[in-house]
């Protein structure tokens, strides 16, 4: 039997590479998209015509709608399975400071970053799921900036919420985070934008799809490794 990884976000940028690479690892891969309908289609159609004898199941959610999620992904563990590792890369880059935030932005960016992780997390745990939840960060968590204020202070929780589960979870689950630096370009920003930003760095590199999944890969296999946040952000979160 194949083992099967959940992507949230799963169909285009960072996580369209994580399911392509779960795909060449031998995984079924249930990949979760929301707006990315046809991505996804498009995602699932191409890995199961190369892996023929792997599952891909595209799950289509809105994971702003938090209040039924705990019935939806119920439902989820019940007919595809428990999942051997659930990357939390689902993420929603907005706009914004403190003073201008609106009570629907607050709600969302909690329920996407925060929420839907605690509430898949949570389910996972009551169907007996043994194995290792991923949840991708940003290096900006250890700065104060408000110009995505909503955004940030969901990714700071959502780090802490990854070491207190991964305490309270053990032995049978493992819990971590990845903190990313500038990987590909904001959508609505240019690559001179991203080259000044990657220039900034104390390393001067872009980090590299293929950097997230080792690094994935190196938190899978090494069972010693629980409610760790690695910087993979070109020594980033240096400065």
């Amino acid at each position: 039997m194949n083992k099967q990884v959940l992507i949230t976000g799963g169909a285009k940028r960072v996580g369209r590479y994580l399911s392509q690479h779960f795909a060449r690892a031998g995984y079924d891969v249930l990949i979760h998209v929301n707006q990315s309908q046809k991505e996804g289609e498009l995602l699932v159609t191409e890995l199961s015509d190369k892996y023929p004898d792997q599952q891909f199941t595209l799950l289509t959610y809105n994971l702003s709608d938090w209040k039924q999620l705990p019935a939806y992904i119920k439902q989820v563990f019940g007919d595809y399975g428990i999942p051997d590792v659930i990357i939390h890369n689902a993420s929603r880059y907005a706009p914004g400071t403190l003073r201008e935030v609106s009570l629907q932005d607050m709600e969302e960016m909690m329920a996407i970053h925060l929420y839907a992780p605690m509430i898949i997390g949570q389910q996972y745990r009551k169907v007996g799921g043994h194995g290792s939840i991923i949840n991708l960060l940003d290096t900006a968590i250890i700065t104060n900036d408000t110009s995505h204020a909503m955004y940030l202070l969901a990714k700071k929780s959502l780090a802490e919420y990854t070491k207190m589960s991964a305490l309270e979870w053990a032995p049978e689950i493992r819990v971590n985070g990845i903190a990313l630096g500038p990987v590909l370009p904001p959508e609505g920003k240019d690559d001179s934008y991203f080259n000044s930003v990657v220039g900034s760095t104390p390393l001067k590199n872009k980090v590299e799809l293929a950097n997230i999944a080792s690094t994935i890969d190196l938190i899978i296999t090494n069972e010693n490794i629980s409610g760790q946040i690695i910087y993979c952000d070109s020594a980033q979160h240096l400065i």
